[in-house]
């Protein structure tokens, strides 16, 4: 395996992206979700976990990590962000969009930035599939949470709100410190992921845009919501096609997905991490 130097591209916008790589074969460009970016626990196992086969890139979307945040934010320029770290890499590039990160990607694809293939895992759209969820206001109360300085209350109501995390569980989260931590770090930015889900409904305008293989997973173990915007997702996107993982819920075992990847990307099975 050889590691790539972490380095930054230039948006086109001009503002520096922090990137890295790992690994040699085809480029799998990565786009974490809302807590993951290069270096975070969960980003480190999945280039681990995919590295002996793939070029793996990791970036930090804007606003995030060591990357710059230059104003005003939009999704355009995330998908401007995204296409330059493509065109650094020089090479065809495939896609793998988690959570969050899988919006970002349907926008980018959508958009044109020169992507052979794409997977993408539970994208978190809610409106349509949850009744519950239709509230496209969320994100204006994130930021206004932020500008109150209740940083843990946003992280709290995007962990519920946005991922469906149980409030039990949220309430445990600060008794780790390190990860809460983390996750109050990338609180300001949480109004943006809300945005790019389109206020978390389904966008079927972008979806019908999207012209290349796209692959949308999902696990058995997850919310049903969950499931159901797969399902919504896949039957928007034009001739894409979708796989349930046994036994994982939203933060899927990195093995587990690599052989889903694999099967899709390079139509051979992975061994069984298990």
């Amino acid at each position: 395996m050889t590691t790539t130097a972490e380095r930054s591209v230039l948006s086109a916008d001009g503002t520096r992206i922090a990137v890295s790589s790992s690994g040699d074969g085809p480029a799998l460009v990565l786009v974490g979700g809302a807590f993951d970016h290069r270096g975070t626990p969960y980003v480190d196992g999945i280039v681990a976990a995919f590295s002996d086969r793939y070029r793996i890139v990791t970036y930090d979307r804007r606003g995030r990590g060591e990357s710059g945040d230059t104003r005003p934010w939009s999704v355009e320029r995330e998908v401007e962000d995204l296409a330059a770290v493509v065109a650094d890499v020089d090479a065809p590039v495939d896609m793998l969009g988690l959570c969050v990160g899988a919006g970002v990607v349907l926008h980018a694809v959508a958009a044109g930035v020169p992507v052979g293939r794409a997977v993408l895992y539970e994208p978190p759209y809610r409106a349509s599939v949850d009744a519950r969820a239709d509230d496209v206001l969320f994100a204006d109360r994130l930021d206004e949470m932020i500008a109150g300085g209740r940083r843990a209350a946003a992280v709290r109501a995007y962990l519920t709100r946005v991922l469906g995390v149980p409030m039990l569980q949220v309430s445990a989260v600060p008794l780790k410190p390190k990860l809460w931590k983390a996750l109050l770090a990338d609180a300001g930015v949480l109004a943006r992921d809300v945005r790019v889900l389109g206020g978390l409904v389904v966008p079927e305008r972008v979806l019908a845009a999207v012209g290349v293989p796209v692959l949308v997973a999902a696990g058995t173990t997850g919310a049903v919501w969950a499931r159901g915007a797969a399902d919504a997702v896949v039957e928007t996107v034009p001739g894409s096609t979708a796989v349930v993982l046994e036994g994982q819920g939203h933060v899927p075992d990195p093995g587990v997905l690599r052989g889903a990847v694999d099967t899709f990307l390079l139509g051979e099975r992975s061994p069984d991490p298990r």
